[in-house]
């Protein structure tokens, strides 16, 4: 299971712009834009009425057009109404153009490019935030504004960062994000911003598995947090480094970062922080194999989370592998099914597939193949439909950088249009790199499509070889729990019969020898015939013992569970001897063997056969141990 990492990476919005006389009584128009300025912050709506009077009053002003569609489209993106803002910022950006309003182009470019980013459209964004770093690197920094400068100019590369962040392309972010600290430093940016920067270059070197310079920035990033006693990024520092050092092996360094980031979440009241940490610490502990220590830190991370109504989805996963570790199979089992539960309500997919592996290793050790089976299937065909999605994604990054790449040079292409006839053939040269791409691209989706193909298919195999081998696996296992199940049955009925026979033997003994004394005592003295007597009593007293028919009632029931219940589930009247009559007719003995057993002669053996058919109800016609052995 991954660690979290803990990041910054943030995109900034830009305040437009709006020109003012700056001698002189301010005209209609203007104080018009100086009064929806005012209303922006606190009244969008009023500010709108008056931005819109302005475009119908002075709208063919180029200037007041361009302040008034600023205004606009600032109030509509405060009010979350992006595609107004993007149209009212379209428009503005075109009148800007048109009359050469460099500062409010630049300004509209990153707006838009802020528009699009929130929309997830990142080419877009991209271009338009490239766009805006030509005009100001045309425009230059040595200007008296407040809003042109290279502290600016170092945001704008943050925010070119963040959106390469979102389009896979890290090393690219990497690159606006160093270009943006060097920035800031030559210009002796506030230390605030500076640790953000460093913590943002050491989380990217983190990600790309960068682990010596990852650990040079976050150091450097710690240190500035350190100075400034910043508790928020001192936190975010050693949670990072907690899990450079769980990737390079130092486990000791890890739990000690960890534990010194948790330390400051709890001080914060940082609930989201605070779980993170909690989760990462355990997955440390489940390596170092203290289970118990680990369960721990999962309870407190649920707790944490359950107090700011975050999805668990993760932490579940956590505590499946934990018991899946202990071979705990049934509660590693209940942990991974709430995992894909909640993980589905997120759409996070890396959960799913990590849990339906757990899910069957704990079926399979808990021996129920058929449930093991089931869960590597959707393991597997999970597995292959990511793939998928990351052969899309893959797809839409070349898209991505092809469109970012194309509009790059539409824009070049535009803006050197009339300065000679060398653009015209640059244009020419453009359309057949265009055309280059596109075939390149064609034939990458091509080898994508055959390599996706392939790999399906052999998943397929794949999953058909393993669920034979499970299927032959849990066939033989049946095999093995029936034949034991056989053996045990006939062991247990060879000692059911064994003892019935001793039992009888020993009754048939003990009779014969009775017959024997009552006919030796009537040959003998008084005195003697008074002796003999005393013993025959004594015999007789022997044979009513109750030890060998409670031996008996034991194995009979080992054999036949619940024989006696159902019995008295049909009469609950029945005595004693109804019930052993009745075993011994199960055992399909003849009325003699029976006799033998009870101590009574045949024709009482045949009377109380009759007796316990009329106490079970048993029909005329129904076969008394036919009955009895249904039961």
């Amino acid at each position: 299971m991954r660690l979290f990492i803990f990041s910054l990476f943030a995109i900034c919005a830009f305040s437009f712009s709006t020109s003012f006389s700056q001698s002189g009584s301010p005209s209609e128009a203007e104080k018009l834009i100086q009064k929806a300025d005012s209303l922006l912050k606190d009244k969008p709506d009023e500010a709108i009425k008056v931005a819109n009077k302005a475009i119908k009053r002075f709208g063919d002003e180029g200037q007041t057009y361009v302040d008034a569609a600023a205004i606009l489209a600032s109030a509509y993106r405060g009010k979350a109404e992006y595609d107004s803002a993007e149209n009212f910022t379209r428009q503005g950006l075109k009148k800007a153009l048109k009359i050469q309003d460099t500062i409010n182009i630049i300004f509209f470019y990153i707006n838009s490019g802020f528009d699009y980013y929130f929309k997830a459209d990142y080419s877009n964004a991209l271009s338009d935030f490239k766009n805006s770093t030509s005009f100001y690197k045309a425009y230059g920094f040595d200007r008296d504004n407040d809003k042109i400068s290279p502290l600016h100019y170092a945001k704008l590369l943050n925010n070119i960062a963040s959106t390469y962040i979102k389009t896979g392309r890290h090393d690219s972010s990497l690159v606006y994000f160093i270009k943006s600290m060097k920035i800031r430093e030559e210009n002796n940016a506030p230390q605030d911003m500076l640790t953000v920067g460093k913590l943002n270059i050491g989380g990217i070197y983190l990600v790309i598995d960068d682990y010596k310079n990852g650990e040079i920035w976050l150091d450097k990033a710690l240190q500035s947090a350190l100075q400034q006693n910043d508790s928020a990024n001192i936190q975010k520092c050693y949670a990072n480094l907690g899990i450079l050092y769980k990737k390079t092996g130092d486990t000791t360094k890890s739990i000690e970062y960890s534990k010194k980031s948790l330390t400051i979440c709890e001080g914060l009241g940082d609930h989201r922080n605070q779980a993170i940490v909690l989760q990462n610490l355990a997955l440390l502990l489940i390596n170092q194999k203290k289970y118990d220590e680990a369960y721990g830190y999962f309870t407190k991370a649920l707790t944490e989370n359950n107090l700011i109504n975050a999805n668990n989805s993760r932490l579940h996963l956590g505590l499946s592998e934990l018991f899946l570790a202990q071979q705990n199979y049934e509660k590693a089992i209940y942990h991974g099914n709430l995992a894909i539960k909640l993980a589905k309500e997120s759409g996070d997919m890396h959960v799913q597939i990590e849990n339906y592996m757990y899910l069957y290793k704990a079926y399979k050790g808990l021996g129920k193949y058929s449930e093991a089976n089931n869960n590597i299937e959707k393991y597997l065909n999970l597995k292959d439909s990511i793939t998928t999605k990351e052969n899309q994604e893959f797809i839409q990054k070349l898209k991505t950088e092809f469109e970012t790449e194309r509009k790059e040079n539409e824009i070049i292409f535009l803006k050197k249009l009339n300065e000679s006839e060398s653009i015209k053939a640059k244009a020419i040269q453009s359309r057949q790199n265009l055309i280059i791409i596109v075939m390149v691209l064609a034939f990458a989706l091509l080898i994508l499509l055959a390599i996706s193909y392939y790999f399906k298919q052999k998943k397929e195999k794949e999953l058909h070889f393993t669920e034979k081998k499970l299927l032959e696996a849990d066939i033989q296992n049946r095999k093995l729990v029936r034949k034991e199940l056989e053996l045990e049955i006939t062991f247990k009925t060879k000692q059911l019969t064994t003892h019935a026979l001793n039992m009888m033997q020993q009754n048939q003994m003990i009779s014969d020898i009775l017959e024997k004394l009552k006919k030796t005592s009537k040959h003998v003295g008084h005195d003697l015939k008074m002796e003999f007597k005393s013993m025959i009593r004594d015999i007789n007293q022997s044979q009513k013992s109750e030890k060998d028919w409670e031996l008996f009632k034991n194995y009979f029931e080992n054999v036949n569970k619940d024989f006696y219940k159902k019995l008295k589930d049909i009469n609950p009247n029945l005595g004693t001897h109804d019930y052993r009559l009745a075993a011994l007719i199960s055992l399909n003995l003849n009325i003699k063997e029976t006799a033998a057993l009870l101590n009574i002669s045949p024709n009482s053996v045949k009377t109380a056969r009759y007796r316990l058919r009329t106490r079970l109800y048993i029909e005329s016609g129904e076969d008394l141990y036919v009955f009895l052995s249904k039961l």
